[in-house]
C-alpha cells in the first residue's frame, strides 16, 4: 500500500518502507548529527543497522533497559553533548522511546528529571525549547511515537515518573509495520493488549474529548481485525499493519488520559520485574467491573460502537470481551503467575497506585482499599 502522511498531533509516515524516509526526515528537521538511541536486543536483531544505513554520521548509544531508568537517560545524555549531537532519533518499543524523550528534555532544560515529574507540577516548566527527534516503534503497542509523556524509573521518588508535556510530542514517528514482522507471539500479544487498554481506557476517561474518543472506537477496530492474527501468524502483513495502526490510534487517543488499569500496572511494573502490556492485559476485565456501577452508560456506548452489547447487557459483553481475548492469546492469565510480584506487598503496590496520575480519570474514583481489592481479584 503507499505511504500515508499526515499531521494529527505530530508529522505521522505510516506504512511498508516507511523507515527509508529516515534521512529525508532528519535533513527536513536540520539534523546533521543525530544519537540513535535504542536496545541491546534491537541492535543484536540487525533492526537498527537497517534502519540507520544510509545515515552518514550517526551516534549509537543503546544502553537502555526494560523500563528505562534515569540511569540509563544520564548516560545518553552524556553521549548527546560529547558527541556534540544535534537530534535524537529512538529505535524501539516505549522503553527506549520514553528515554528518549527524557535525554531530549534534559538537553536543554536545566536540573535532574524529577523536577518535571507530572505530579508535583513539573509539566509546567517544560519549554518548546527542545531538540529535533523521530521515534521509530518496532513494537504495536505503547503508542508513545504520538505520545507527550515518558515513565522513567527515578530513584528519587521510588516509582516510575511521569513528565508530560505537549511539548515532548516526537517532531515526526516513523511506523513502518515492517518492522515489526519478527517479534515473538508473546511479546506481539503484550503489545497488543497494552494499545487494546489504551483505546478502552481513555474512552471511558472523564475528560471531555470527542475526537480521541472517535479514535479510540477506530484504534479498537484496527486492533480486533489484526491482534490475534498476528499473535498467530507474524508473517501476516495485513494483521501487521492493522495491528501497528491501532496502536498508533490508542497512542493518540490517551491525550485524554487513561485509567486505574495503567496506575496498578505503573505500581505493579515499577522496578522492571514484569512487561506492563501483560500487566494492563490481566487487570482489563478486573478494572472494567469495577468501573460499571458509574460508567454502565459510557461503556455500553462503547460497547455497541465496536458491535458488542446487542443482547442489552453492553458494560458486561465488553468486559467479558477482554477477558476472552485474554484466555486466546500466550499471556499469563493471573497476577500470580508472573516472576517477581508478591500478594504480600499488595498494601504497597496500592499506595503507588494512588500516587500515579492515570486513576485521576478513571469514571470511578478509586481509595486505596480500591486499588488493593481489585488486585486481589486479579491475583
Amino acid at each position: 500500500m503507499p505511504l500515508s502522511i499526515f499531521t494529527f498531533p505530530n508529522r505521522i509516515l505510516f506504512g511498508e518502507s516507511a523507515r527509508g524516509q529516515l534521512a529525508v526526515e532528519l535533513a527536513t528537521l536540520g539534523v546533521t548529527r543525530p544519537l540513535i538511541v535504542t536496545d541491546p536486543g534491537l541492535m543484536r536483531s540487525g533492526i537498527v543497522n537497517e534502519v540507520i544505513r544510509a545515515l552518514e554520521r550517526p551516534t549509537l548509544f543503546s544502553d537502555v533497559e526494560p523500563n528505562p531508568t534515569e540511569a540509563n537517560v544520564l548516560a545518553g545524555l552524556e553521549r548527546y553533548r560529547d558527541e556534540a549531537c544535534d537530534g535524537l532519533v529512538a529505535i524501539g518499543g516505549g522503553s527506549p522511546i520514553d528515554a528518549t524523550k527524557a535525554m531530549r528534555l534534559l538537553a536543554t532544560h536545566e536540573g535532574s528529571l524529577i523536577d518535571y515529574d507530572l505530579t508535583t507540577g513539573g509539566s509546567a516548566k517544560i519549554t518548546a525549547n527542545l531538540p529535533p527527534m523521530i521515534a521509530i516503534p518496532t513494537t504495536a503497542g505503547t503508542g508513545t511515537e504520538a505520545g507527550r509523556g515518558a515513565l522513567i524509573q527515578i530513584p528519587a521518588t521510588g516509582r516510575k515518573t511521569i513528565v508530560l508535556s505537549g511539548f515532548l510530542l516526537p517532531s515526526v514517528a516513523i511506523c513502518d509495520p515492517e518492522l515489526t514482522y519478527g517479534l515473538l507471539p508473546a511479546l506481539t500479544a503484550g503489545t497488543g493488549m497494552d494499545a487494546f487498554t489504551h483505546c478502552i481506557e481513555s474512552y471511558l476517561s472523564t475528560v471531555d474529548h470527542p475526537i480521541c474518543d472517535g479514535i479510540a472506537v477506530e484504534g479498537l477496530r484496527h486492533l480486533a481485525k489484526g491482534l490475534e492474527a498476528a499473535v498467530q501468524n507474524g508473517a501476516d502483513t495485513t494483521a501487521r499493519r492493522e495491528t501497528m495502526l491501532g496502536a498508533l490510534l490508542g497512542g493518540i487517543s490517551f491525550h485524554k488520559g487513561l485509567g486505574v488499569v495503567h496506575s496498578l500496572s505503573h505500581a505493579l511494573g515499577g522496578s522492571g520485574r514484569v512487561h506492563h502490556g501483560t500487566l494492563n492485559a490481566i487487570l482489563l476485565p478486573h478494572a472494567l467491573r469495577f468501573n460499571v456501577e458509574v460508567a454502565a452508560p459510557r461503556m455500553a456506548l462503547l460497547a455497541g460502537q465496536i458491535g458488542l452489547g446487542r443482547g442489552g447487557d453492553g458494560p458486561g459483553h465488553l468486559a467479558t470481551m477482554s477477558e476472552l481475548l485474554l484466555a486466546r492469546l500466550p499471556l499469563p492469565r493471573r497476577l500470580r503467575d508472573l516472576e517477581g510480584l508478591d500478594h504480600a506487598s499488595i498494601g504497597q503496590y496500592a499506595k503507588l497506585a494512588m500516587i500515579d496520575h492515570c486513576h485521576r480519570t478513571n469514571p470511578r474514583p478509586c481509595t486505596v482499599r480500591d486499588m488493593e481489592d481489585l488486585l486481589d481479584r486479579a491475583w
